[in-house]
């Protein structure tokens, strides 16, 4: 999933930027503010000393805002959000010093002498936005009166039987789970299992009208929010699949609490006590509104800490729930580290690839751990055409540079150390916990990480400590690891029975032509979902793609030429784009001579093959376009057209 992080971290920034004159995360105590030339101020500059914090109003334009590092004369250094600067005392306008939350929380504090008063500090603390510290109060509440029921409700608990408890463990007292938003019983949720069971079984038979209506969804103006325990949901598309997404939400958060336990992890960083999440109702409109292209299937907002996506497939296997697993990673990354710009870009996207597309996602369950098939082909692909990102150069790419061609090389990095002793092929033993003890080390490091990221330090740090766990140096250790990448088994996403290969999740039936052999999953080109050689001398080739429909239209001779254009280079047509019927489905054919792309190099480039004659046939269905390809000789094509007809004749649409 292209992680729109980086653009909309650069907008964050910008916003930050914009954002700085009225910070709301300080409350000044001033000590000094006048005009500088004034005697008064001349004594306050010179009692400013090493370790204040102080808000400064340059005379060129411009503040800065944090701690001084360092005095010289009539000169300080202040540490602020985006590194050091140096100002003498002539350069500035005004200054004060200020006090931040948490010393005027400590200040308050120390007034508390009842429970009335500790609560009355957490409403203070709420309305600062400082969540943490308003729990911190409310608890102390409670110490000094464990009924109350002022600080009991504001932590989120309920009374039940005589006792004060977190809502979840009164519901489960009463056997009861939360389910679309609702605490059932558990006769009640099978119920609705069943009723929803059928429900998505008859919208699998639907047609493409009435799934286009679906998609059209509801006006945001008549949108309720789904509120569960840690997210608000908006969703447009219908009631029940924003119930369902909510449910997905919270099962995908006690996912990330697996590996964050919150003892370790508080959610220290967190914004509000609940995190936004907006799904809109189709592909179009998400691109409409935030002004995305069809290649971003949702974003995380730095600022916010909200999440926005849309209801619909994403890429050839992706769906709303990997999308919302992915992003969601960065919104929870968000929770338990102070700032995402201080943390190397492939330990981001990595968590949030084993997170997102390294799940299996149900509505009430997720299963982690579990190896992405997209990722791991394209890792063992880079491995085996050479094209593979060393380690000592995937930890120095800046985020700006960060394409999705590195994805999958994060996620094998942080999948070997979270999971390398239990995956199917064993790459270190429990007992001697290498993996483990790598990433907890790291994981201490970076919950210190407090500056913007300096890439060639971080990766020294991570290189020594896969010498100094694992004894090895680092090109020994890494050509271990690749091979240990290579015998990592790719899940198929259909099954092959004889000459027939068929899809539930992609939605297809095709059948290779007799006497050809299927392609293992690792030789597929990019974006291929499966695939057929001829045998013998004559070296041809079937095989079919598939896409998300992002506008959910009907298949035009303008879109299929742009899906030419996507996955063929240098096409010189012999016969242009037409419609035909294809064994009963209507598709866009040609013939062309051209170079098709077999993959992408680290900044996105495409890797050509040889040139061919390629013959296409595009089939355009509610959610998804299919490319059916037959690629031969060109001295051949006279002799393998028959297969393309039989190839084509046989494809079959199953949503």
């Amino acid at each position: 999933m292209s992680l729109s992080l980086h653009s909309t971290i650069l907008r964050g920034c910008l916003l930050i930027c914009l954002c700085f004159l009225c910070s709301a995360d300080f409350m000044a105590e001033i000590h000094a503010s006048s005009p500088v030339g004034s005697v008064s101020e001349v004594d306050d500059f010179s009692a400013l000393k090493v370790g204040d914090r102080v808000r400064v109003v340059l005379r060129r334009g411009g503040r800065y805002e944090g701690e001084v590092v360092e005095k010289s004369g009539d000169s300080i250094s202040i540490k602020h959000k985006f590194g050091t600067a140096k100002v003498s005392r002539q350069d500035l306008l005004e200054w004060e010093r200020f006090k931040t939350l948490a010393e005027q929380y400590e200040e308050r504090a120390a007034d508390c002498k009842t429970a009335n008063d500790w609560c009355d500090l957490g409403d203070w603390a709420v309305e600062q936005g400082e969540i943490e510290l308003s729990r911190q109060a409310f608890r102390e509440a409670t110490k000094l009166q464990s009924n109350n029921a002022r600080a009991r409700k504001a932590l989120g608990e309920v009374e039940h039987d005589g006792k004060w408890m977190p809502l979840e463990e009164a519901m489960a007292a009463q056997g009861k789970q939360l389910y679309g938003g609702e605490w059932l019983t558990p006769d009640e949720i099978a119920e609705r299992e069943e009723a929803d069971s059928a429900a998505r079984r008859a919208e699998s038979l639907k047609g493409r009208d009435a799934y286009v209506v679906e998609l059209r969804g509801r006006a945001w103006a008549e949108v309720e929010p789904i509120v569960t325990t840690n997210y608000v949901v908006y969703c447009n598309s219908t009631e029940e699949n924003a119930r369902y997404y909510a449910d997905v939400m919270e099962a995908l958060y006690k996912a990330y609490d697996k590996v964050f336990i919150e003892k370790f992890w508080p959610r220290k960083f967190r914004k509000s006590p609940r995190s936004d999440v907006y799904i809109h109702a189709n592909h179009q409109q998400f691109m409409d509104w935030t002004g995305n292209g069809p290649g971003i299937g949702g974003f995380y907002n730095l600022l916010r800490q909200d999440v926005t996506g849309y209801h619909g497939s994403f890429g050839s296997t992706g769906s709303t729930e990997e999308v919302l697993a992915h992003e969601g990673t960065h919104q929870f990354e968000g929770m338990i580290f102070k700032d995402l710009r201080f943390l190397p870009i492939w330990f981001i996207e990595g968590l949030a690839v084993y997170f997102g597309d390294g799940s299996k996602i149900g509505r009430r369950k997720v299963e982690i751990n579990q190896i992405p098939r997209d990722r791991l082909v394209g890792l063992q692909q880079a491995i085996e055409d050479g094209s593979y990102c060393d380690l000592r150069k995937l930890l120095r790419v800046p985020q700006q540079r960060f394409s999705g061609f590195f994805y999958g090389h994060a996620w094998g990095i942080l999948y070997w150390c979270i999971y390398g002793n239990q995956a199917p092929v064993k790459a270190w033993t429990t007992k001697e916990n290498t993996g483990g003890k790598v990433l907890e080390d790291w994981l201490y490091h970076v919950q210190e990480m407090d500056g913007m990221c300096n890439y060639e330090k971080e990766a020294q740090f991570f290189e020594g400590l896969i010498t100094k766990h694992t004894g090895l140096s680092i090109d020994e250790w890494e050509e271990e690891y690749k091979n240990w990448i290579l015998k990592l088994p790719v899940e198929e996403i259909g099954r092959k029975r004889g000459r027939e290969f068929s899809s539930e999740a992609i939605k297809l039936e095709i059948t290779k032509p007799a006497g050809w052999r299927w392609e293992k999953s690792g030789s597929l080109y990019s974006d291929e979902v499966v695939a057929s050689t001829s045998t013998g001398s004559k070296k041809r080739r079937a095989s079919t793609y598939a896409w998300p429909n992002w506008q959910h239209a009907e298949l035009s001779e303008d879109y299929a030429r742009s899906l030419v254009g996507n996955i063929f280079r240098d096409v010189k047509y012999v016969d242009e784009l037409q419609e035909r019927q294809m064994g009963g489905n209507p598709m866009m054919v040609a013939v062309f001579d051209g170079k098709r792309v077999i993959g992408l190099g680290e900044n996105n480039t495409p890797q050509l093959g040889e040139e061919r004659r390629f013959a296409v046939g595009f089939f355009g269905s509610p959610d998804k376009i299919y490319g059916n390809v037959l690629e031969c000789e060109t001295s051949d094509w006279e002799s393998a057209e028959k297969f393309f007809e039989e190839y084509t004749e046989k494809f079959k649409y199953t949503g």
